[in-house]
C-alpha cells in the first residue's frame, strides 16, 4: 500500500457536558453551580431496595459543594457508561 496524502490525526477530546450540580438522586442540597461535567467525572453509585434489588446511577461530585448529583443515563454516551461501569468493576 502506498500513502496518498497524509493527513494530522486530530486528538480525541473527552466527552462532556453542562450540568447543574442538584443533588438529584442524592436528597438533594446541591449548589447550582452550573458545571462541564466529563467522562472521567462520572461514576456508579447505587441503592438497594428492601426487597434485595439494586438500581445503579451515573453519578458525578461537585467540586465546589462536595454533592453528588446523578445524571440520567439517556444523556450519557454508551461509550460514557461502559468507562463509569469499568471503573466500578463492571457493576452495573
Amino acid at each position: 500500500m502506498k500513502i496518498v496524502e497524509k493527513k494530522e490525526l486530530k486528538e480525541k477530546t473527552k466527552w462532556n457536558i453542562e450540568w447543574k450540580c442538584t443533588g438529584n438522586g442524592n436528597g438533594g442540597g446541591g449548589c447550582m453551580s452550573k458545571l462541564l461535567v466529563d467522562e472521567d467525572d462520572i461514576f456508579i453509585t447505587s441503592s438497594e431496595h428492601y426487597w434485595g434489588e439494586e438500581d445503579f446511577y451515573f453519578t458525578f461530585v461537585c467540586p465546589v459543594c462536595g454533592e453528588k448529583t446523578d445524571i440520567p443515563e439517556n444523556y450519557l454516551p454508551k461509550d460514557v457508561k461502559i468507562k463509569a461501569m469499568s471503573i466500578n468493576g463492571g457493576k452495573r
